[in-house]
């Protein structure tokens, strides 16, 4: 069992709950209400805008070239991906300067403090989260096809390339951990499962301070 495989399964009893979430099987199946989406929307640009400043200090710590190699890829991602949520900001009048939900601001802040726990940390929580959009879209991709509304958005989560990029995160967690993550490790990628189902929740919901 391989390091990444060892999380999974010690999360099989949150994990499949990422994939079955309202939200998710709402915009699998069409439901997904106006409100919901455009609140996700400003949600998750939020994170991105800070995921990025975590991915840029992970890539600041890896240790190698071929570790350097698969981050600053993923980094350069995010700059469409960011493009891609203005775009359609502009288009169905949303205001991104939103301030964020208790549950987005706690898995932004949460995101970007993982480096000071060691890189192996900081990777296996950009693992978890990867991961977890990954199934997550792969899911609704399966059902929607591209005629649904969202499929920009869809295809960015469930492409060839993106899971191509998530496999070689996880290659790296394998290497970086030696096939066995250490408890630090296994916990920093519990709170990321936990944080992907509250903040499903937290868009589905519209909390709020």
């Amino acid at each position: 069992m391989t390091a990444t495989d060892h999380l999974l399964d010690a999360n099989r009893d949150l994990w499949p709950r990422i994939l079955a979430h309202p939200f998710v099987r709402a915009a699998a199946d069409g439901s997904l209400p106006q409100e919901a989406f455009d609140r996700w929307l400003v949600e998750d640009h939020y994170f991105v805008v800070g995921f990025r400043r975590f991915l840029a200090r992970l890539l600041e710590l890896a240790p190698d070239e071929d570790a350097r190699d698969v981050l600053a890829g993923g980094l350069a991602a995010l700059t469409p991906e960011l493009e891609l949520f203005r775009r359609t900001a502009v288009e169905r009048g949303l205001d991104l300067t939103d301030e964020p939900c208790p549950t987005n601001l706690g898995y932004t802040a949460f995101c970007q403090a993982a480096p000071a726990d060691g890189f192996a940390v900081g990777l296996t929580v950009l693992y978890g989260a990867e991961q977890a959009y990954l199934d997550a879209w792969t899911a609704v991709r399966d059902e929607a096809g591209q005629r649904s509304p969202y499929w920009s958005f869809i295809d960015n989560w469930s492409s060839p390339a993106f899971g191509a990029y998530v496999a070689d995160i996880a290659a790296l967690v394998d290497r970086v951990t030696g096939g066995t993550p250490d408890r630090a490790c296994e916990q920093a990628f519990r709170r990321v499962v936990r944080f992907e189902l509250r903040f499903w929740d937290a868009v589905s919901h519209a909390e709020s301070w």
